[in-house]
C-alpha cells in the first residue's frame, strides 16, 4: 500500500463551549470548553479533530511522493498511521480512498489558493430546508434580531458628520430609470403559467449568451457577453432547470453560450423538477413555482488557469455571478417577468444533480424568472417609503 498526505490542510484552535455528557453526569454544567485542534482539508466535506502528535506526523509525510505503508508504520507506529488513514488526512492507493484521491488531485491541479479552496469546500450546504426551519420556529424574525442584537447599523453611513454635505444637481431621468424602478425580487410566481420560448431564448441570450470572442494567443480565447467578467474568461456556466417552458420537456439542460442552444442532460417529470428545485434553493418555497431556474456554476479550472493560486481570484467568481444576476434582473424587468437570485443553495444537491466535479466546478448562485402572480401570497418589497432628493 502506498500512502501520501493530502494536498491542503488548515488547522483551527477551537475553544467554543460544546455539550459534554460526561460533564453533565458528573454534576457539571454539561459544557466542555477544553481547546481542541480541528483540521480542514479541501478534499473533505467536514473537518476532523486532530492532535499535535498527529500534526507532527503529517509534517513528515510528503503530499507528492507516496511512501510504503510498512516504512511509515516502522517510523510512526501502526496506530498513528491507521488513525490518520481513517481520518482521510493520509490517502492510500486502496479503493476506499479512490474518490477522495481524485478530489485531492483536483485541488492540486486546478491551482486553488488554499484558504479559498477550504472556504469553498466547507461552506457548501447539504439538505438545508429554510421553509421547514421557519415552520418550526427556528428562524429569527427581524424583530427577534433587533431584540437580540440591537438595532441594525443605520442605512445612511456618514464619515464626516461635522461637515455639511454637498448637494448634487438633479439626476437626469430617462427610460432606463423606469426599467431600474421595475427591477425587484419576485417571490410570487404564477404556477399556472409557463415561460414562452421567445422569452426564454431572449433571457438566456441576453444574460449568458456570447456576443463575440477574441483569440489572445493560440489556446487563449477571451469572450464578450453583456456583463463583465474577470480576465474576459467568462468562467460561469448556466444550467437550466426547466419546470414549465413552451416546447421544452421538464428536466435539466446545459446552456451553450456560443450558439444560444440548450444541451439536454436529463428529462424528468414536472413534479420531480418542482421538488428538485425546492431542494436546490434550500426550501425557499416562495421560489418553487418559478418556470425555470438557472444554476450559475463556476469553472474554477478555466478561471484559475490565468489566476493561479491568486488571492483575489475566488472573489472574481462571485463578482462575475453578481454582474450576470443584475443583467438577468434588468432583462426580466424589460420583458415584464418576475426574477430572483439566491446564494442560499444546497450545494451538494446541485452538484449531484448536475454531475459537477467538486472544486473543479461549483455552484455559486441560482436565479429564476417567469410570469408573476397578479397578487401576492408572500411578502415582497412593495409600498416602499420613497427617498426624496
Amino acid at each position: 500500500m502506498l500512502i501520501q498526505r493530502c494536498t491542503q490542510l488548515m488547522i483551527e484552535l477551537d475553544a467554543e463551549p460544546r455539550f459534554a455528557l460526561e460533564s453533565l453526569l458528573s454534576g457539571g454544567d454539561g459544557m466542555d470548553s477544553t481547546p481542541r485542534w480541528i483540521a480542514y482539508a479541501a478534499h473533505l466535506d467536514t473537518p476532523v479533530h486532530i492532535s499535535l502528535d498527529e500534526l507532527k506526523v503529517l509534517e513528515n509525510i510528503s503530499s507528492h511522493k507516496p511512501a510504503r505503508r510498512g516504512e511509515l508504520v516502522e517510523i510512526h507506529g501502526e496506530t498513528m498511521i491507521d488513525g490518520l488513514l481513517g481520518k482521510c488526512l493520509l490517502l492510500s492507493d486502496d479503493d476506499q480512498h479512490a474518490v477522495l484521491r481524485e478530489r485531492d488531485k483536483v485541488v492540486r491541479d486546478v491551482a486553488w489558493w488554499p484558504p479559498a479552496a477550504i472556504a469553498m469546500a466547507h461552506g457548501r450546504w447539504q439538505e438545508v430546508d429554510i421553509g421547514a426551519r421557519n415552520e418550526r420556529g427556528l428562524m429569527m424574525s427581524s424583530q427577534d434580531m433587533v431584540d437580540a442584537f440591537g438595532a441594525a447599523p443605520e442605512p445612511e453611513y456618514r464619515r464626516a458628520q461635522s461637515v455639511p454635505s454637498l448637494a448634487l444637481g438633479k439626476p437626469k431621468i430617462t427610460a432606463f430609470d423606469s426599467l431600474l424602478a421595475r427591477r425587484k425580487t419576485c417571490r410570487n410566481f404564477d404556477p399556472g403559467q409557463e415561460i414562452s420560448s421567445e422569452d426564454l431564448s431572449t433571457m438566456l441570450h441576453r444574460v449568458w449568451g456570447a456576443i463575440g470572442t477574441l483569440e489572445l494567443a493560440p489556446g487563449a480565447v477571451a469572450v464578450k457577453k453583456n456583463s463583465p467578467a474577470g480576465g474576459g474568461l467568462h468562467a460561469t456556466e448556466a444550467y437550466v432547470l426547466v419546470q414549465r417552458a413552451e416546447g421544452i420537456e421538464p428536466g435539466i439542460y446545459h446552456y451553450l453560450s456560443m450558439r444560444n442552444a440548450l444541451e439536454p442532460m436529463q428529462h424528468f417529470s414536472q413534479e420531480y423538477m418542482r421538488e428538485l428545485m425546492y431542494r436546490c434553493v434550500a426550501g425557499q418555497h416562495w421560489f418553487q413555482d418559478v418556470p425555470v431556474m438557472v444554476v450559475m456554476a463556476a469553472r474554477f479550472d478555466r478561471l484559475f488557469w490565468k489566476y493561479r493560486r491568486h488571492t483575489k481570484a475566488w472573489r472574481v467568481v462571485h463578482l462575475d455571478v453578481g454582474h450576470l444576476s443584475q443583467t438577468m434582473y434588468l432583462s426580466a424587468a424589460d420583458l415584464g417577468l418576475g426574477a430572483f437570485v439566491t446564494a442560499a443553495i444546497n450545494d451538494h444537491v446541485v452538484e449531484k444533480a448536475l454531475g459537477l466535479q467538486t472544486l473543479k466546478e461549483g455552484a455559486i448562485a441560482i436565479v429564476g424568472f417567469g410570469p408573476r402572480l397578479p397578487g401576492s401570497t408572500t411578502r415582497e418589497l412593495d409600498n416602499l417609503t420613497p427617498v426624496i432628493i
